[in-house]
């Protein structure tokens, strides 16, 4: 059974939807980005037709832990926790980390495929000098 969760919270200039993924393989994270204010009807087309199109990040190990509270007690930290969401609107922070690396590894990957592609241009540049200049000894 997963178990999923979306955020949708206005950063910047667009709309954005945070989706995260829980389950017995572990936690991942997908971002959508909607454009102008989705309604809910909107939000909920996405969910049945778009939601297997997502991207989800690579799975992090999750450590799930179910301990037995007092219900009062529960309803009051959701409560809380509720009213804080209301105040960020933002995506919880474990999503945010978990983003973060993502773009992080994203961008080492593409740093190293660029690096690589130049090395080998200059390889590429450096190996026809070598030749013009072998050709223009040898007529002599």
């Amino acid at each position: 059974m997963a178990i999923i969760k979306a955020t949708i919270f206005f950063d910047k200039r667009f709309w954005v939807g945070t989706f995260e993924r829980t389950d017995k393989a572990g936690y991942a994270v997908a971002r959508h980005v909607f454009g102008g204010e989705p309604s809910d009807s909107e939000v909920l087309d996405f969910v049945l037709h778009d939601y297997h199109e997502l991207n989800f990040g690579e799975l992090k190990g999750f450590d799930l832990q179910i301990k037995r509270m007092n219900p009062k007690r529960v309803q009051r930290e959701v409560r809380r926790e509720m009213a804080k969401m209301k105040e960020t609107m933002m995506p919880s922070t474990f999503a945010q980390d978990y983003m973060r690396e993502e773009l992080e590894k994203k961008k080492k990957e593409k740093k190293q495929k660029s690096s690589a592609e130049k090395q080998a241009h200059e390889d590429q540049q450096f190996a026809i000098k070598q030749r013009k200049r072998k050709e223009k000894h040898k007529g002599h």
